[in-house]
């Protein structure tokens, strides 16, 4: 989110401020991201990459997941993310987890080695998404599956009744990560990369979902625009007014009878090995 995660420099930040975010984002994604699981296979024993882990609240579900003679694998490129999930994993007591500090795109995986691997909101921060999705089906035994959550067509997300303000952030938020060297559209690209790569992928679950004042669909945005605002500012992407103006909007509709937020479309992938 070429600059990529290779260290405390991820584009939108390693502070407390982002990690609660983080934790908040996974629980409002959470019965999604369990669904694909389930559609995966993924069990218990079984050994399973949790790539571009950061705090690592997936890595923690899937520990319970695998259970005790299970193996979690939660590699990120930020040695602050890996001590919190350590932390955690410890006064836990789930020692299945292992954390791994590594440069994505450098990955260094055991050939047949996993019985499943998993990355949300990952490939769309890298500079060569398709070279790590390479690396994952290399290391999947045959009959394992690699679950893939990410943005395609991301400028779709919309406030109703409509806010000019909200597609002129929508664009910025789109720019900045080009400039980074990621794609918010590379879940457009996900099911060709598994198919090159001897990955079968089922047909993508996911899309727009329509959120309402006040749930935790609503807040996930709020929360996010909270934070990334002033950084779209800093860039020159926006201007303060086009800010002052969103806020405006996002508290109006807040207030507003029917209005809803649109999320930018979340496709969820699941590409299974060919034996």
């Amino acid at each position: 989110m070429a600059r990529e995660m290779t260290g405390d420099d991820y584009l939108l930040g390693t502070d407390v401020a982002e990690e609660a975010r983080l934790g908040f984002q996974h629980r409002v994604w959470a019965s999604k991201t369990t669904e694909l699981w389930d559609d995966a296979g993924f069990g218990l024993g079984d050994t399973v990459l949790d790539l571009g882990c950061g705090p690592g609240f997936a890595s923690l579900d899937l520990a319970y997941l695998v259970g005790p003679r299970g193996r979690v694998l939660a590699i990120d490129g930020s040695q602050r993310y890996l001590a919190s999930l350590a932390r955690m994993r410890d006064a836990l007591g789930l020692a299945q987890i292992e954390t791994r500090h590594a440069e994505l795109h450098a990955l260094e995986l055991e050939p047949a080695s996993l019985d499943g691997a998993f990355a949300r909101w990952v490939l769309c921060f890298l500079a060569e998404p398709e070279r790590v999705v390479a690396n994952v089906a290399r290391a999947l035994r045959p009959g394992a599956s690699f679950v893939v959550l990410d943005y395609y067509r991301y400028g779709l997300m919309a406030l109703s009744p409509r806010s000019r303000a909200m597609e002129r952030v929508a664009t910025a938020v789109e720019e900045s990560w080009r400039r980074a060297g990621g794609s918010l559209d590379v879940g457009g690209d996900v099911r060709a990369m598994f198919e090159r790569h001897g990955l079968e992928c089922a047909p993508p679950r996911g899309g727009p979902r329509a959120a309402r004042p006040g749930s935790a669909l609503w807040q996930w945005p709020r929360l996010f625009f909270r934070t990334y605002l002033p950084k779209l500012v800093e860039m020159g992407l926006i201007a303060r007014a086009d800010a002052d103006e969103f806020e405006r909007d996002f508290d109006a509709r807040e207030r507003e009878p029917g209005a809803f937020f649109l999320t930018p479309p979340v496709w969820g992938f699941v590409g299974r090995k060919r034996s």
